[in-house]
């Protein structure tokens, strides 16, 4: 492993348009690891050899190592930093049910962020300009509305393969009210989700929910029916200056935020992981699965098959006194049948 001196920088590599790229930096300030923030449309050449071809990607100057997907390199740090400002929670029990909410964040709520950008054409024509702008700017306007066209399209293109589409709708705003209404309860009494100090699933959700605070269609909505959520996402920007350090007493029920986030788990994003992979097993070109009444349609996706076998893993892998202390939690929320 290589020494970290009191100079050291990460360089971290990304977009303004990314949310694992928001989630990461946030992270990263919260955490007090230096870091530089350069734009991937401005290294492109440099990262293209960097699988998978995603964003952000951590660069460890001092081994010239490059790292991708957002989840691994909040591991990575945790182990690269130990007890500089971690992001998991002490107890194994909470720190399962953060992964967990985590890991629905960065896989079941990005298709709310990814349908407030590019299903409506008030919001394809937003994000196509915002993102055309970061990969030309400064350049004139022309050049900057074409590329954003044809950033836009190509988002567009891969509506289908996210599962965005008008027949998914009713479940994806769904998905983002209830995601909304648990955080502004949330905010009634507390700051974060398990205790005073922000865990990765913070992080996670903030990075989901920071594009729609922008979007023509979901700003409004956001403003008016959860003002504290649209606040909060402005301070989670940067908590480098955040000094409270308390997790939660894990002999304390769970905050009703996160009983509302593991019902989500239960209904929906537990439900789909395990169709997803059931028909990939069985070599279907479909997912169908009912959610609240509605048929979720959408092509299967091979890494978030994968997501469900670490979540699984890590469930059985926690000592028994631990996964006795949450299976009530788990059982009543409608997650524990997924798991076990």
């Amino acid at each position: 492993m290589s020494v970290i001196t009191k100079d050291y920088r990460y360089r971290l590599i990304g977009g303004p348009g990314s949310p694992y790229s928001l989630k990461i930096r946030a992270m990263m300030r919260y955490r007090r690891i230096p870091f530089d923030w350069l734009l991937r449309a401005r290294v492109g050449k440099e990262v293209a050899h960097v699988k998978p071809p995603t964003i952000p990607i951590l660069h460890n100057p001092a081994d010239g190592t490059y790292r991708s997907d957002s989840t691994p390199i909040v591991d990575y740090l945790e182990q690269r930093h130990p007890g500089q400002r971690s992001v998991i929670p002490d107890n194994q029990g909470d720190a399962f049910l953060n992964f967990m909410l985590e890991d629905m964040a960065d896989e079941w709520a990005t298709k709310f962020m990814y349908q407030q950008r590019w299903l409506d054409e008030v919001d394809q024509e937003f994000y196509g300009q915002y993102l055309g702008w970061f990969r030309e700017g400064p350049a004139p306007r022309a050049k900057v509305e074409a590329t954003g066209a044809a950033l836009r399209d190509r988002q567009v293109g891969r509506n289908a393969l996210v599962g965005i589409s008008p027949q998914n709708r009713p479940v994806i705003d769904r998905t983002f009210q209830i995601v909304m209404g648990a955080f502004e309860t949330m905010l009634a009494d507390g700051m974060f989700l398990f205790g005073n100090r922000p865990a990765s699933a913070d992080f996670a959700f903030y990075g989901q929910m920071q594009p729609g605070a922008h979007a023509p269609g979901a700003a409004p909505i956001m403003r008016e029916q959860a003002p504290m959520t649209f606040c909060w996402l402005i301070l989670m920007d940067d908590l480098s200056g955040w000094e409270e350090d308390a997790w939660r007493d894990v002999g304390e029920t769970p905050s009703p935020a996160i009983m509302d986030l593991l019902r989500l788990c239960g209904e929906a994003y537990l439900p789909f992981f395990k169709a997803n992979s059931a028909a990939l097993q069985a070599t279907k070109e479909e997912v169908v699965v009912e959610i609240w009444g509605e048929t979720q349609r959408q092509p299967p996706f091979r890494y978030q098959s994968k997501c469900y076998r670490f979540l699984r893993e890590r469930y059985a892998a926690l000592p028994e006194t631990e996964q006795n202390r949450i299976a009530p939690i788990l059982d009543e929320t409608g997650c524990l049948e997924y798991l076990a």
